[in-house]
């Protein structure tokens, strides 16, 4: 009589041990491509703040009069060239947020944000032309991964008479 179970019943050691080491290098490349792609969406998150901090920075300038936001253009270019964004640049640009916890969070994500403002007038013209570029770190541990956004904008005077 022939039995079904004629062979082995099991595996050995070193078929475990293959088929695991297997499994393993299977699995490096979709790690790898999940952790790559996290970085990239935070590094576009990064971005995507630095934008919105220069842009409300700007709209905040833009609204106000000419001359107002001449004389604030001048007190802002003589505090320095670079400065890093503190608490009280952050409770003016993110007015809009009223959530206390997406408030608190945002301003840990901002943490290493730098700003440099500089600006040119033309007052033949009546012309202001305000620049700001925001700087992030993409990698949060190093002052290498520094990248930028930069936006330039006219404000326009109107003559009294």
């Amino acid at each position: 009589m022939i039995s079904l179970f004629s062979g082995k019943k099991g595996l050995s050691m070193i078929e475990l041990l293959v088929g695991v080491v297997i499994f393993g290098l299977a699995m490096v490349p979709l790690m790898w491509m999940g952790t790559t792609q996290t970085r990239g969406a935070y590094s576009i998150g990064k971005h995507m703040m630095a934008g919105q901090v220069a842009a409300s920075f700007l709209d905040s300038l833009l609204g106000l009069p000419y001359e107002e936001c001449f004389e604030k253009v001048k007190k802002l270019s003589s505090q320095g060239k670079l400065k890093v964004l503190d608490a009280e640049d952050l409770q003016q640009t993110l007015k809009a947020i009223a959530d206390a916890s997406i408030e608190k969070d945002m301003e840990t994500s901002f943490r290493f944000f730098k700003y440099k403002f500089d600006y040119s007038v033309n007052e033949e013209s009546m012309i202001i032309r305000l620049d700001i570029e925001v700087f992030y770190r993409v990698d949060e541990g190093s002052e290498d991964s520094e990248q930028s956004v930069k936006l330039s904008v006219l404000k326009h005077g109107a003559r009294n008479g």
